[in-house]
Order: structure tokens, then C-alpha cells, then sequence
């Protein structure tokens, strides 16, 4: 695999985990809504989870940042092919 492999597998992952830990931060605090229908063990595991979207996210800040600096311009590339 070639740089410009690379170049091009980690935007998409990138958009993709950036995408799934929005959508779950999203589920999640929809569920903190309905906090007074759940139990110990429900309110533990969504914080859980939301320390996982969390940990997500910034993954993908930091992938961003590795990308800003080895290929400057991929956002750019990278809206053209999608």
C-alpha cells in the first residue's frame, strides 16, 4: 500500500469514525433524556458509552490533525470525491 493509498483510506476512516461518534453522542443524549425510566445498570453503561464517543471523537480530531499536517490539502481532494 502507497502513500496515496494511505492518503486516501485515512480521510474515510477519519469521516466515517467521525460520523459514528457523532451519531452515538447523538443516541446518547437522547438516552440522558430518559434517565428517569432507567436503572443503575443502564445509567452506568451510558456513561459508558458516552466516554466511548468521546474517546472517538477525539481519535478523529487527532487523525485530522496527523492529515492537516502530511496531506494539506485533503479535505479539499476529499470533497471532490464524494
Amino acid at each position: 500500500m502507497g502513500p496515496e493509498h494511505l492518503a486516501l483510506m485515512i480521510p474515510i476512516v477519519a469521516i466515517v469514525m467521525g460520523v459514528g461518534s457523532g451519531m452515538l453522542k447523538m443516541h446518547y443524549k437522547h438516552k440522558e433524556r430518559m434517565m428517569d425510566h432507567m436503572s443503575t445498570d443502564q445509567i452506568a453503561e451510558l456513561d459508558q458509552m458516552s466516554k466511548i464517543a468521546d474517546i472517538l471523537d477525539q481519535r478523529v480530531n487527532v487523525l485530522e490533525r496527523i492529515l492537516d499536517d502530511e496531506v494539506p490539502n485533503w479535505r479539499e481532494s476529499n470533497d471532490k470525491t464524494i
